[in-house]
């Protein structure tokens, strides 16, 4: 514990302070926290919402010591003395993320125990084959693309890299349908720092509850069996929380990143001429992503202060303070970036992912997810961004920085004067798409060829086959398809629960 000459800052003591989500909503969310550091120093105090305030940790190094430091910055919110002591607000979002007693998975706890469970979902995602989250990607992203109003307008964000982020993750967790659908919506109202938080979180437990006691029936290759059999599972509880970590990442994470990507290649000339003209590859401008806008800008995980210490030479940190990581501004800390960028490309020590004992569990499985949605998209679909860039609103919340809407022009082009078709909206259905690349190589009888021009045939996960298409012959129109109409993803997304 070292102090300096500066007088002692504590959070009890210090009045009108700044909002957290002013760093996730501004147009350049660098300028506010750069602002924050000129006035604090690394570690700045703020406010997570009204009437609860934290420390805000900003620098890279600090934030490293922090994550590794389980047994002085614990994860467990029974440690936070707001809990402690009652003093949170009615109906305060933060206690979705830090509830008064903690969760049973391995996201809440420290020491023997967090071990324990985590190896159990380490296990579990080891288990799930690259293949299966691939083509289960690709099957969402293409019902999704089918669901387009095209040509005309679309939301990325409702009607593309939330559904797709999201979804896919229920499908490694083998939940599909209705159910995959209620969790979407609920584990919204939580990322976004709704009201009803805590009334979300309870129906995504019964949900995950009911499905891990049908899991218990039967032997699938998906991660909530895995679970189920794994020997470090004590009770069906268990099971449920360590399966909420990936659903609740995804609905965090996955979806911003997926968002952000679409954005900066829609909205950043500089950042689509290093990418489309083969300077950044694909892994290479997803981790540009990552350490230039860290999708979760603040980590809606706080460190609770086991002890009282002094950080940063004059921030007096009590026990039972709470410290929020800034990852987003670690990830700018000059301290750990050169002057010349081309020395970055290949970099991945950014914070995006964590560090210490509880980094995420899936980077391998959560850049898969990522890397296929953004290219059957780009593939498939032209875009073009409907409003200026300096004109996008971000999404409302203190945790996460991405476009809250994403408003782009989604046309269809004719390759060559014909179109192929590709798998519709589970309406035993087929809709004419245009062909995603002019060397596309056909699948089996009856399937379309490939949709991330990598030359892999999508892997049909339907007993019974498709109808047989029919493609228009060369220079003809296609015919409409003789279905009703499809909600679109953000009408099923916002509907009432």
């Amino acid at each position: 514990m070292l102090t300096d000459e500066r007088p002692l800052i504590e959070l009890a003591t210090v009045t009108d302070l700044p909002l957290l989500s002013e760093s996730t909503t501004a147009p350049d969310p660098q300028t506010v926290y750069g602002a924050w550091w000129a006035r604090w120093g690394p570690i700045a105090p703020v406010l997570i919402e009204h009437g609860v305030p934290a420390w805000l940790v900003m620098g890279y190094q600090e934030c490293c010591a922090i994550m590794r430091s389980e047994y002085s910055f614990s994860r467990d919110p029974r440690n936070w003395r707001w809990n402690q002591e009652n003093l949170l607000p009615e109906g305060a979002g933060i206690r979705a993320f830090s509830p008064p007693e903690p969760r049973a998975g391995s996201y809440h706890h420290d020491g023997e125990t967090r071990r324990r469970l985590r190896q159990a979902l380490d296990d579990a995602i080891a288990d799930l084959p690259d293949a299966q989250i691939k083509a289960a990607t690709r099957l969402v992203c293409t019902e999704a693309i089918a669901r387009f109003d095209a040509p005309g307008p679309v939301d990325l964000i409702a009607d593309y890299a939330t559904p797709v982020s999201f979804l896919a993750t229920a499908a490694m967790l083998g939940i599909e349908g209705d159910a995959a659908m209620q969790l979407m919506r609920d584990s919204e109202i939580i990322a976004r720092h709704q009201p009803g938080g805590l009334e979300a979180r309870a129906r995504i437990g019964a949900t995950l509850m009911g499905h891990v006691r049908a899991s218990r029936e039967r032997f699938g290759r998906d991660l909530t069996s895995s679970l189920v059999r794994h020997p470090n599972m004590r009770s069906d509880a268990e099971v449920v929380d360590s399966a909420a970590v990936p659903l609740h990442a995804a609905s965090m994470f996955l979806g911003a990143w997926i968002g952000r990507a679409l954005h900066l290649e829609l909205a950043d000339a500089a950042f689509r001429a290093r990418w489309s003209g083969g300077r950044l590859g694909l892994d290479d401008a997803l981790d540009q992503v990552l350490w230039r806008d860290t999708p979760v800008a603040n980590s809606c995980a706080p460190r609770y202060a086991m002890h009282d210490t002094v950080l940063d030479g004059n921030k007096a940190v009590r026990r039972g303070d709470a410290l929020v990581l800034a990852l987003s501004a670690a990830n700018h800390d000059p301290a750990v970036h050169s002057s010349d960028p081309w020395d970055e490309v290949g970099n991945r020590s950014h914070l995006a992912w964590g560090t210490g004992p509880h980094t995420c569990p899936a980077p391998a499985q959560a850049r898969l997810v990522t890397r296929t949605a953004i290219d059957v998209l780009l593939q498939q679909v032209d875009l073009t961004l409907m409003v200026p860039a300096d004109q996008v609103e971000w999404a409302p919340t203190p945790w996460v920085r991405q476009p809250r809407r994403l408003p782009a022009e989604a046309s269809l082009p004719v390759l060559h004067g014909h179109q192929v078709p590709i798998l519709g909206d589970n309406r035993d259905t087929w809709t004419t798409r245009p062909a995603p690349s002019s060397q596309a190589r056909p699948g089996p009888a009856g399937h379309p060829g490939n949709l991330d021009g990598t030359g892999d045939q999508v892997p049909w996960l339907e007993d019974t086959p498709p109808p047989t298409p029919t493609t228009p012959a060369r220079g003809s129109t296609a015919p409409e398809a003789e279905t009703p109409g499809v909600p679109s993803w953000s009408d099923l997304l916002h509907r009432s629960t």
